[in-house]
């Protein structure tokens, strides 16, 4: 998936959806995350994503699959991140991704 040429980051997605969900819904919702990217369902309503999408697009692709009472929340994970009683094949999965991209400053300066 391209994007006007943008670089591979990592995305948070969070979710507040109040009220019961059909099936149908939750599962319009799950494809239209997995169709970002890379998506790992960390939480039930909170998803990790690396993508070649800004976080406003990513916002107005979801919104579209979204009810008018339903909370969403994007933001970019930049380089520090720390998870505390994650099994092993999930913090390999977290620490696979770039949580830098272009236009980021260098990690190390002289």
């Amino acid at each position: 998936m391209r994007s006007k040429g943008g670089a591979v980051v990592v995305h948070y997605i969070a979710l507040e959806l109040p009220g019961l969900r059909l099936p149908d819904e939750t599962a319009k919702l799950e494809f239209a995350i997995k169709s970002l990217g890379d998506a790992y369902q960390f939480q039930k309503f909170a998803w990790i994503v690396e993508a070649e999408l800004t976080n406003t697009e990513i916002s107005e692709r979801l919104v579209t699959v979204l009810r008018p009472t339903d909370k969403l929340l994007v933001m970019r994970i930049h380089k520090d991140w720390v998870a505390a009683n994650v099994p092993q094949p999930e913090l390999d999965w977290l620490s696979g991704r770039n949580y830098s991209g272009v236009g980021d400053p260098p990690l190390f300066r002289r």
